[in-house]
């Protein structure tokens, strides 16, 4: 290329910028080896225009260059190329006489002779060694720092260290043949780093990766710091590589690896020196045995027993007369006993595959020691049995070849359990055809690759799996192969490896079958409650989404222009609300609707709200202000309702801001005279954190929904205290508000249905209210809430399923104990199973249907804030509350439920105001 044309230099600089920029790479790195030294002028010139054409695109060019040779124009290059990357190292090179490979003198000297400016110095290291057989023609053999610790550590040589040099060597025979062998490591990079950084050298290089004292990165890290504390090159680290002897597929450990350890002095120049390996690092020795005498082949099955596909891979075994190897996971066997003891009957092996499928080199050594423990017990319960046959998921390979594939096999090695590998892996977990997967099962056994074969009878569909064994074994019989098991290739009978349970284990046995037996049952039930719970929350999403979407049309087309407009008493029960209640009264006060009174019933108030009244409204025409014993909410509505002189009273929270046009709304909806009560819409008027942010949702997403779709049906369970409107005839002819519940919003409402009155919701009539800013006090707030409701549930039981209630007894009732008890208190269990799903043999399955339901509940959610006409940004917080918000809302019911069995008693347990709802509610109306 030197010598081409100006034609042909040109069409290769030209092709290089093509590939550097469709790759989009940064640069090019030219590195030309051998050059002859009469080329020396022709390489600075096609350097010289590949940069240009190169600079041109704004793309960096760098050079390797020998340590010092005439063929390189070191001063020219440096003027032209962007980094010159000079190869420190090859003082002694493979081809030439033993040596030091970089000694300290000629590293100084070489680098110092050098004309490159610091700012374009680039100092490439060597880290590799040379063994050299002595007065021999033949080039030196190139060698890892780990071959060279093998060398040693296997034959016991003393590692030498030469003080003119400064670099380690070692010398040995191998029969007659005398052997030199030179290294460099981390001790020799420590120097010459310091060496290049006294340089001022602009960056580092390594050569080779891979073949490198694992400790010069210590150095390399942060090299200024490396200067300074140079005992970080004391531990060798122990080589992540596995040595292998012996042939077959059956693996034992013979030797872990093991860390080194090494010593030096620290001159008075800052380098290192008299180094001392003082003991070795090495890798992991691994015996394969096995290896079977003939043609020989063992088919071996994984992840199993699948009621599907293993019987009938037994069945085609049996009709073959063929003994095969089965490694179960527990989880499977625990579900499939009676195929486990089909496989032992018919004379099969079993092996041990763990519980749940974990990768044993990601989870603890107690967690390991659980899954191998626990299947093994499983083994015996049902077999009678133990087995010392062990294969890892997911690393089952003959030729482990890093701690990560080791390490599965160590921690069952020391559990006394032998691995059996495979080479012979057709990969019919990816579910490839049938004639494919046979011709990945011959292929390797033909070419005398392996002998055991990989196949697998669960975990997924295994159709392929089912049609191609009959082919394989007709295939590999038809190539004069024969079936084996492998207690065989171990020349060891089946008990051997399966022994039988001794007497003294046996007595164990009918306590492992309860625990076991117990425990699939468990799993059954909770797997039908997961199924059941999913279906029935994305059927509850479908159901309300469509009658919502169907009261909503109605509501869009109705035009209510009515001139009824009777006198309204608005109620409200105080008690310690000096915060709050006077901006609740003022925002009444503003209220659009003609004829109207306010009547608060301070229920024995300990704080100022007597005072803010007094002070605030004390000669207000429309306000009247009511004192009695504390007595509870129920007997302070009922007093306002006995005082008041309105046809219809509209109940408020003390902490409610009501819109401007919210009475006028309401009331409309009583000129039918089957209407009774009228619920409003509640919003969180107080957004400040996440807690309060997860409840707009909720009042959106649940309350708000539900009432929607149960106002088409007529069967709205609750009026909210915190607004709603109440034809008083009604109120009257029922009792009032009972004071035998804490929900008495909810039993009063209950009533009105069951009396076969009309329920509406009016979802312009906004009322904001102050909800709980902390986790206490919601769930103090919530605990009342599901508390009454269950007292009213229990009330009105006789209304469930009654066919005289219809949609309230067959389902706004049922709803309220499905959805807001029972499944609300098995979630938990859901939850376990997921979790415990994720860790099985099919996560992605599990992970689907959570998928599917939180879609729904999604795309509910989204549907919900449209009718609400509410920004729905709030909901990218949704998954997160549906994991730890439900948590609350957990306890809280189960917390009501043994409060309601233990018969406790629970008081008004009001909240403690802060007065934090936005002053900017107050005035919004619905448009």
């Amino acid at each position: 290329m030197l010598n081409s044309s100006n034609d042909v230099k040109t069409k290769f600089i030209n092709d290089l910028v093509k590939q550097v920029e469709k790759n989009q790479f940064a640069g090019i790195n030219i590195d030309f080896e051998a050059v002859p030294e009469s080329d020396r002028e022709n390489l600075t010139n096609f350097m010289k225009e590949l940069t240009m054409v190169f600079h041109k695109h704004d793309l960096l060019v760098t050079q390797d260059v020998p340590a010092n040779d005439k063929a390189f124009d070191y001063s020219a290059l440096a003027k032209i190329i962007d980094r010159m990357i000079v190869m420190m190292y090859d003082e002694h090179y493979g081809a030439g006489e033993p040596g030091p490979i970089a000694s300290n003198k000629w590293f100084q000297h070489t680098l110092k002779e050098l004309n490159i400016p610091s700012n374009k110095l680039i100092v490439a290291f060597g880290n590799y060694g040379y063994d050299w057989k002595v007065n021999s023609k033949e080039p030196a053999k190139s060698l890892t720092f780990s071959e060279v610790m093998a060398m040693a550590h296997n034959s016991d040589i003393n590692i030498q260290w030469d003080k003119m040099s400064g670099n380690p060597y070692f010398r040995y025979k191998t029969g007659d043949k005398e052997h030199t062998a030179w290294f460099l490591d981390g001790v020799t990079l420590y120097n010459q780093v310091k060496i290049a950084m006294d340089n001022n050298a602009k960056g580092f290089a390594l050569w080779r990766l891979g073949a490198e004292d694992p400790t010069i990165w210590k150095v390399l890290k942060n090299p200024i710091e490396a200067q300074k504390n140079p005992d970080v090159l004391h531990k060798i680290t122990s080589l992540d590589e596995v040595n292998y002897s012996g042939q077959g597929e059956i693996l034992q450990i013979e030797n872990e690896k093991q860390n080194g350890l090494r010593d030096f002095k620290v001159g008075k120049d800052g380098y290192l020196t008299d180094e001392v390996y003082q003991s070795l690092p090495s890798a992991y020795e691994v015996q394969r045995y096995g290896k079977p005498k003939g043609k020989q082949v063992v088919l071996t099955f994984d992840d199993g027993p699948d009621p599907k596909y293993t019987p009938e891979i037994l069945d085609i075994l049996k009709e073959n007369k063929i003994k095969a190897a089965f490694f179960v996971l527990g989880e499977n066997a625990q579900l499939n006993p009676s195929i486990v003891k089909r496989i032992y009957d018919e004379g099969h092996e079993i092996g041990n595959h763990t519980f749940k499928h974990p990768n044993v080199a990601d989870t603890s050594l107690l967690r390991t020691k659980v899954e191998l423990n626990t299947t093994q017990r499983l083994i015996q319960e049902i077999t009678g049995h133990s087995t010392v046959l062990f294969r890892p998921p997911y690393e089952a390979d003959a030729n482990p070849d890093s701690s990560n594939e080791i390490l599965p096999i160590l921690r069952a090695q020391n559990m006394n359990y032998t691995m059996v590998a495979e080479k012979v892996d057709p990969e019919d977990w990816a579910t490839p055809s049938t004639n494919e997967l046979v011709k990945r099962a011959l292929n390797p056994v033909y070419k005398g690759e392996g002998n055991i074969i990989l196949l697998h009878d669960a975990g997924g569909n295994r159709t392929h799996t089912v049609e191609a064994l009959p082919i394989i074994i007709k295939e590999l019989k038809k190539h004069g192969y024969s079936f084996v098991t492998i207690s065989d290739l171990m020349n060891k009978e089946r008990d051997e490896i399966m022994p039988p349970v001794s007497s003294e284990g046996k007595q164990y046995l009918l306590y492992n079958k309860a625990v076991f037996s117990g425990a699939g049952y468990f799993k059954h039930i909770l797997t039908t409650i997961f199924y059941i719970a999913i279906g029935l929350g994305i059927f509850r999403f479908l159901f309300l989404i469509y009658f919502a979407w169907k009261q909503k049309r109605k509501t869009l087309s109705r035009t209510i222009h009515s001139s009824y407009q009777p006198f309204v008493s608005v109620v409200i029960a105080a008690y310690n609300e000096e915060k709050v209640i006077a901006k609740t009264i003022r925002s009444i006060l503003d209220s659009k609707y003609g004829e109207f009174e306010v009547i608060v019933v301070d229920d024995g108030s300990t704080d100022g709200t007597s005072k803010v009244m007094q002070e605030t409204f004390y000669k207000h025409p429309k306000v009247r202000f009511i004192q009695k014993e504390n007595g509870g909410k129920s007997s302070a509505m009922n007093l306002g309702f006995q005082q008041s002189r309105g046809e219809i009273i509209v109940t408020l929270d003390a902490d409610t801001i009501i819109a401007q046009d919210a009475i006028s709304l309401m009331v409309r909806h009583f000129e039918d005279q089957n209407v009774a009560a009228v619920s409003g819409n509640v919003k969180v008027g107080n957004r400040r954190n996440l807690l309060t942010t997860w409840q707009h949702v909720e009042y959106i997403t649940g309350f708000n929904l539900e009432r929607r779709a149960f106002d088409e049906l007529n069967c709205i369970t609750v009026v909210p205290g915190a607004i709603g409107a109440w034809r008083k005839k009604n109120v009257v002819e029922s009792g009032y508000l009972s004071e035998d519940t804490l929900a008495e919003d909810t039993d009063l409402t209950i009533t009105f249905l069951r009396q076969g009155h009309r329920i509406v919701y009016e979802e312009k009539a906004y009322a904001f209210t102050e909800s709980p800013e902390d986790v206490k006090s919601l769930i103090k707030q919530r605990y009342r809430w599901s508390y009454g409701t269950l007292q009213c549930l229990w009330k009105h039981r006789k209304a469930l399923c009654n066919s005289k209630h219809k949609t309230l007894g067959f389902i706004a009732l049922p709803n309220m104990w499905l959805f807001q008890y029972v499944l609300q208190f098995i979630a938990p269990f859901a939850d376990i199973l997921m979790i415990i799903g994720l860790f099985s043999s099919d996560p992605l399955k599990v992970l689907g249907f959570y998928f599917v339901f939180f879609l729904m509940d999604l795309l509910a959610s989204l549907f919900a804030f449209k009718l609400e006409e509410e920004n729905p940004k709030p909901l990218v917080w949704l998954i997160l509350q549906r994991f730890i918000y439900r948590q609350f809302m957990t306890y809280v019911v189960v917390k009501s439920i043994f409060s309601s069995i233990r018969g406790v008693a629970v008081g008004w347990n009001k909240l403690k105001r802060v007065g934090s709802v936005e002053h900017s509610t107050e005035h919004k109306e619905a448009s």
